[in-house]
């Protein structure tokens, strides 16, 4: 299916809120001969639960798009819809109760609090609606590991510690920035399989932007970026599970 197809149906959807449409976003930092472009114009959309892989080497506009999605960063111009939700129109105000309700970030440096523990790492995310911080580190396997401390944690135990206080609030939208990428390959797949498992029981939509093009084969969706412009955007029919994946 081409992109002005897929954009065409998600389009339609969105009268239920459905689904992700990206229309001609562009983000430049800075002005006059120092300005920045990381995106020129980028369109795409996903449908609501899809796994989407966005791949591209460093500085190719990956983690700004991530940043427009999140609401951590507001786009030059164009539009970002996330399940009916302009966030690029949307107030400061507006974007604070998004990023908290809807929004689950999981980052390459873990970004957890040293002076707490996992169980109360994970509780500062909790919200009206959402499960218990035990319940969240249930789910990603280290409710025996609540009261450590995350110097006390490995590598991999600290990144499920993250995605646990990511899901916790039982977003609908889960943003991954190289989650992988700080890990070994045998964590990294754990780590993976986590996110698949999430999508498929929960329904939650993710998107993992990474430059590890290795990735794309777990993928529904695959969008490679380049100088801040899709180079490719394309259908995966048959996703390989975690570990069927060769690093």
């Amino acid at each position: 299916m081409q992109q002005e197809e897929r954009l065409q149906e998600t389009e339609q959807g969105q009268t239920n809120g459905e689904g992700i449409v990206i229309e001609n976003l562009k983000k430049t930092y800075g002005g006059g001969q120092n300005a920045v472009t990381a995106l020129t114009g980028v369109s795409f959309s996903l449908s609501a639960g899809e796994l989407a892989v966005v791949l591209g080497p460093s500085g190719s506009g990956k983690s700004t798009l991530l940043n427009i999605l999140g609401g951590m960063d507001r786009a030059t111009s164009g539009k970002a819809l996330v399940f009916g939700r302009d966030v690029t129109a949307a107030s400061s105000k507006d974007l604070v109760q998004y990023r908290r309700r809807e929004i689950g970030f999981v980052f390459q440096f873990y970004n957890l609090m040293p002076n707490l523990t996992a169980r109360e790492n994970v509780a500062i995310a909790c919200c009206e609606g959402s499960m218990t911080e035990m319940d969240a580190l249930r789910e990603v396997g280290l409710e025996g590991r609540a009261g450590n401390f995350p110097s006390q944690l490995s590598g991999g135990e600290q990144q499920r510690v993250a995605i646990a206080r990511a899901i916790v609030k039982k977003p609908r939208l889960l943003l991954c920035d190289e989650p992988t990428g700080a890990l070994d390959s045998k964590t990294g797949q754990r780590i993976l399989a986590l996110l698949q498992s999430l999508k498929e029981r929960f329904g939650t939509t993710v998107i993992v932007v990474t430059h590890n093009a290795k990735l794309a084969a777990l993928a529904d969706r695959v969008i490679r970026l380049s100088d801040g412009e899709i180079r490719e955007d394309s259908t995966n029919d048959t996703p390989l599970k975690a570990g069927e994946i060769e690093w």
